[in-house]
């Protein structure tokens, strides 16, 4: 009996590491390869009950509906992002050709003052003091030389991805249509697939999905919030003009796992230090820390509590989902897990007591 237990818990391993394991190979490859049709599902997903609400109303058919509402959808956001995209885009490309030029003609003189006037209070380290202005120099306009022509070219190569990505862009705007204007037919089509016992579990966990996700939308908008908060209050007590327009744009680069506000104010603190703005340099010093800190302690128990997991399992699955596949597995490992869990208490599936 016990060696019966023994193999049926081997055999429950070996399934469940084999589910894992295509999961992740699904996931890591097949999910960038399929994403113009996974975002096109999102976005018939995100306007389904509009168009259902329209259709009803008005009583034109459904798929004229969906043809107008993805019509403006896109009209609008083409407008966005040729209005502030491009803008954007050029605004840093001159930005990073520039920082050789700011560096030789505002921070190397700014280091040689600070350090003529060291000099001048102790005359004895004058050969060392040189010595490391020479060299810091050199360092300071290699990387800055180096970092901007790595920006310049990065930039230079999403421009020349553009038919790749254009490629990419039609195929989602066409699969956005179809997905939208024949959402219940596909939908149908999916559910007729499984059998009758299984079909309530493919609509809970379609159901749970999407409702884990929105959930994840929501507190990531209280993290942004708090962060906002932070750096506006911040950015007053140091007098830097239009707190709140700063706040809002660098909260918004907070929440991306890859950037962060240490993408701003870290170099935004050097700067003023090096220029010799101490207050403003340190001040931005302990807003980055304290922003940083209070985000690595929320950001698991607000994610946490929204998604239904312990604090210590959503930073365990958030940290294990960004080594294995990124950013995106950061934000999708917790959300299956959410799932599994929700169906598991409903007792759809048993996986664990």
């Amino acid at each position: 009996m016990n060696i019966d237990k023994q193999k049926s818990f081997v055999i429950h391993v070996i399934y469940i590491a084999f589910i894992l394991g295509l999961g992740f190979i699904s996931i890591k490859f097949i999910l960038p390869l399929l994403m113009p049709f996974v975002i096109g599902l999102i976005i018939a997903l995100m306007f389904r009950k509009i168009i259902d609400f329209l259709e009803k109303k008005t009583r034109i058919k459904r798929h004229i509906v969906s043809i107008i509402i993805l019509i403006v959808f896109y009209g609008l956001l083409v407008m966005v992002i040729s209005l502030i995209g491009v803008k954007i885009f050029a605004f840093l490309k001159d930005l990073f050709s520039q920082l050789p030029n700011l560096y030789l003609n505002t921070i190397e003189p700014a280091l040689e003052e600070s350090a003529y006037k060291l000099m001048d209070q102790f005359p004895s380290i004058q050969p060392y003091v040189e010595k490391f202005i020479l060299n810091i120099s050199d360092t300071i306009l290699s990387f800055i030389t180096k970092a901007s022509s790595s920006v310049i070219t990065t930039i230079t190569g999403i421009a020349g991805r553009v038919p790749s990505i254009f490629i990419k862009l039609i195929f989602t705007i066409v699969s956005s249509f179809f997905f939208t204007i024949d959402f219940y037919k596909i939908s149908e089509f999916v559910i007729r697939q499984f059998k009758e016992e299984r079909r309530e579990m493919v609509l809970k966990l379609k159901d749970n999905g999407l409702g884990t996700i929105w959930k994840f939308i929501k507190a990531y908008s209280i993290i942004i919030s708090i962060t906002f908060m932070e750096l506006s209050i911040g950015f007053l007590i140091l007098g830097i003009p239009n707190p709140f327009l700063y706040g809002a744009l660098i909260a918004i680069v907070d929440v991306l796992p890859i950037l962060g506000t240490g993408a701003v104010l870290i170099p935004w603190a050097s700067v003023a230090l090096i220029l010799g703005n101490a207050k403003l340099g340190i001040g931005m010093f302990i807003l980055y820390i304290i922003i940083t800190a209070v985000r690595q302690a929320i950001e698991p128990k607000i994610v946490g509590q929204q998604i239904g997991l312990h604090p210590i399992i959503t930073l365990i699955l958030m940290y294990v989902g960004a080594q294995l596949m990124g950013v995106l597995g950061l934000l999708l490992l917790p959300v299956i897990a959410t799932i599994i869990k929700t169906l598991n208490d409903e007792g759809t599936i048993h996986v664990f007591k």
